[in-house]
């Protein structure tokens, strides 16, 4: 080894010039390295923190003039509902989240004697802009963090916190937590929701484009742009929508207890109001049903209220 530290020595100083086979290594040895220190520092700029919000621009035109400038990194401590939410803001072009009535549904009996009602279920934007989310992942903490993308009219774009990719064992590839979930409700003998009969849990999604639901909306693009269940990014364009089947883990809500009679399906998208969007009040879907043993049929409000005429005693 020191007898090639001193060939490149003498070389740099030009006392007798390279062979054409060191001149050859040397060039394989500088290309190598330069390809390492490339590889190094892009590796140090995809795993730096992502930063909370966009950098300034028509939406901030000064450090102390951002009208996001008291929105907090951590999501607990400022509901994306609140008033010093950007949510309000025009100039933001907004996902808007709504859930078409559930379908497909059937009862299946488990192996071990219970019941369970299985749903598929399709949950789609209609607001103006895209629901994009991005993950962060910290390779120190084995987390990947959430980061909501907004887009505003200036060109502009709005960075937020909104929760973790989590690997579903069961699907093999990442979901987004808590986007959803299916709830059965008792009826009144007047057709209201009565009591909870019963819930699945808060059911995480992976978020692609599956189904072309709003081909009107101003913002709607034919060309899929979510279509990948991996950790990076995942979202719904405007007027697409996600479809999840009833085959699948996690569309289902358990029976056990429920009595005969009739009964709301309420699936709710976004449910704690994690992500921002448009309006919230517009996330819910809710079907009427009938269950007898293993088998249900859909029914209309107007059924329900002609068989309660005589619980009633009136029509």
């Amino acid at each position: 080894m020191s007898h090639f530290f001193s060939y490149i020595c003498r070389f740099s100083h030009q006392e007798y010039a390279p062979s054409p086979f060191f001149a050859a290594v040397l060039r394989v040895f500088v290309t190598r390295s330069l390809v390492l220190l490339f590889a190094l520092l892009l590796w140090l700029a995809t795993t730096r923190p992502h930063p909370t919000q966009a950098a300034h621009g028509p939406l901030d035109p000064s450090p102390g003039g951002s009208p996001y400038s008291t929105l907090h990194t951590d999501p607990e401590h400022e509901s994306p509902a609140s008033p010093r939410s950007p949510i309000s803001d025009p100039r933001l072009l907004l996902p808007d989240l709504r859930t078409l009535p559930p379908f497909d549904l059937k009862i299946v009996a488990l192996p071990d004697g219970r019941r369970e009602l299985r749903l598929s279920n399709t949950i789609w934007n209609s607001g103006a802009g895209a629901l994009e989310l991005e993950g962060i992942h910290d390779r120190r903490a084995l987390q990947t963090q959430v980061i909501q993308h907004v887009d505003a009219q200036v060109g502009s774009r709005l960075a937020y916190p909104v929760g973790e990719f989590i690997f579903h064992p069961t699907h093999e590839h990442w979901h987004f937590e808590q986007f959803s979930i299916y709830q059965l409700w008792a009826l009144t003998p007047r057709g209201e929701l009565g009591s909870l009969a019963s819930s699945s849990d808060k059911v995480s999604y992976c978020l692609i484009d599956t189904d072309i639901i709003e081909p009107d909306n101003p913002a709607y693009q034919p060309r899929r742009n979510y279509y990948g269940c991996g950790r990076a990014f995942q979202g719904l364009s405007a007027g697409w929508g996600d479809t999840y089947k009833s085959h699948l883990d996690g569309q289902s809500i358990r029976l056990s207890g429920v009595k005969d009679g009739f009964y709301a399906l309420v699936s709710t998208a976004n449910p704690d109001g994690i992500l921002l969007e448009a309006d919230t009040s517009n996330n819910t879907a809710v079907l009427y049903l009938e269950i007898r043993g293993e088998s249900l049929a859909l029914v209309t409000p107007s059924e329900i209220a002609d068989q309660a005429c005589p619980t009633l005693n009136r029509c």
